[in-house]
């Protein structure tokens, strides 16, 4: 049996970036996954949802050109073509396991359980560690509803062989949003059947509602405070019974996804033999990423935290560290930006203001709606709204929410200013980019003394 220093279970972010430092630090690596490396972001998530929801801009781009003076009078769908663009971008973006070899870490293909507390078998071979990572990822949770088998799953959608005329989202959260605006972008009739009262939790109900707005107006149907009841065939489609707000409903659709969240599955590494304990949505973990076993660690949505690549990465690093050297540093998770890639982008970092309360901080409110700014105008690309949250008594930005086409750049400004507790006014003061979705977010730190207030209705208009 070989035996080595650390064993990592999963390549895909988390795990890639444990095995990578576990190798700078000396110690004999191996990485087992049961392929292709990349994990979820490469290969079914968040590579090749932005290469899908850049497609369908551009095809839409090409349908409304006349109003930029270009005469389209031909535009169709290849969807083959979109989908072999889809796996050239994936293909291009996973990671090379010779690369890793030569970086000193030992490269194992199959799938990986643990036989007891110190092996783990992959494909049958046992392998031996003092310390393991695990980084195995997650998989698409399935509404536990009658007919659920007729579901398809985000992973399945990004690649479908046709393309659907309906499609209905089962679920209103970041991926049924993104993917919802994709396909409408596409041509598709899209309907979203969102539990809650609003799209996209983890957004401000006003900033969702906007963002609500702006889809529905692209053709995108929601309906909210749906409970999905009963799934049935309906010739090549599927039929579907649901509650809406009080009232039974039923619809049929070519394609039904599943996009209820993801989460952890602790038998896929069989961490019930070894007495693994689980959280919410993944193994329960410390502030150092050590799970219930002293000497096995777990990163990315194996440890059940923010399902964010950057993050997966960020803990992957410290998760190898501490197993090597002992709790020697804490995972940071303080100000961590996150981006839907709906159409517009929303961006969102830091504390919103009712989490102000509970961090002993008096926070205020400054909404910039940039309706009618010459950026805007010229480019013909949907308006910036800006939601930033103060510190009253400081005057320092502890939170920030963004609709923009460019949401996912402006977003991690925000987080640089509230990581370094840069002034408002410091801000303020710079200079911007005219015409500039960047000039737009500096005048928001600068609003009028009167316009920061406490949560509540009411939006601060800016001069183009």
């Amino acid at each position: 049996m070989e035996r080595f220093d650390l064993v990592v279970i999963g390549a895909g972010a988390a795990g890639i970036a444990a095995a990578r430092t576990a190798a700078d630090l000396g110690a004999r690596v191996a990485l087992a996954d049961r392929g292709p490396l990349g994990g979820l972001c490469v290969n079914r998530g968040c590579i090749p949802k932005k290469a899908l929801v850049a497609a369908g801009r551009v095809h839409r781009l090409a349908r409304e050109s006349a109003r930029f003076g270009t005469q389209a009078s031909d535009v169709r769908l290849d969807w083959e073509a979109v989908q072999r663009r889809q796996r050239e971008v994936v293909e291009s973006q996973r990671p090379d396991a010779a690369e890793l070899e030569r970086q000193g870490i030992r490269v194992v293909i199959g799938t990986a359980r643990f036989s007891d507390p110190h092996v783990v078998e992959v494909d049958g071979a046992p392998f031996g560690a003092e310390r393991f990572v695990i980084a195995a990822g997650s998989e698409p949770v399935i509404p536990a509803v009658p007919g659920h088998e007729l579901l398809i799953t985000s992973d399945r959608l990004l690649f479908l062989p046709s393309f659907p005329a309906s499609l209905t989202f089962i679920g209103g959260g970041a991926v049924a949003a993104e993917l919802a605006g994709a396909y409408a972008d596409f041509g598709s009739r899209v309907t979203v059947l969102a539990r809650d009262a609003e799209i996209l939790p983890g957004v401000d109900p006003d900033v969702a509602r906007m963002v609500r707005k702006r889809m529905e107006a692209r053709g995108v149907t929601f309906r909210l405070q749906t409970t999905v009841t009963r799934l049935s065939p309906d010739g090549a489609g599927v039929r579907i019974e649901f509650d809406s707000a009080g009232l039974a409903n039923r619809m049929s659709s070519a394609c039904v996804c599943a996009a209820a969240g993801r989460r952890f599955h602790p038998r896929s590494i069989g961490a019930a033999r070894i007495g693994l304990d689980l959280g919410r949505l993944g193994l329960r973990t410390s502030p150092y990423l050590a799970t219930s076993v002293p000497h096995i660690y777990a990163a990315g949505d194996a440890a059940g935290n923010r399902q964010l690549t950057p993050v997966a990465a960020h803990e992957g690093r410290v998760a190898a560290i501490n197993a090597l050297r002992g709790d020697v540093e804490r995972a940071d998770e303080a100000v961590i930006p996150q981006v839907i890639f709906t159409t517009p982008e929303v961006g969102v970092v830091g504390l919103t203001y009712a989490d102000a309360p509970a961090h002993g901080i008096q926070a205020a409110v400054a909404r910039h709606d940039a309706r009618g700014a010459s950026n805007s105008v010229a480019t013909g690309e949907g308006d910036d709204y800006f939601k930033l949250i103060f510190d009253q008594d400081t005057a320092r930005l502890i939170g920030a929410q963004i609709i923009s086409p460019a949401a996912g750049e402006l977003i991690q400004l925000c987080a640089l200013a509230i990581r370094s507790r840069v002034p408002a006014g410091l801000v303020a003061s710079q200079l911007g980019v005219h015409p500039s979705h960047g000039e737009r977010l500096i005048r928001a730190f600068a609003p009028e003394p009167t316009t920061r207030r406490a949560e509540g209705p009411g939006v601060v208009e800016s001069r183009p």
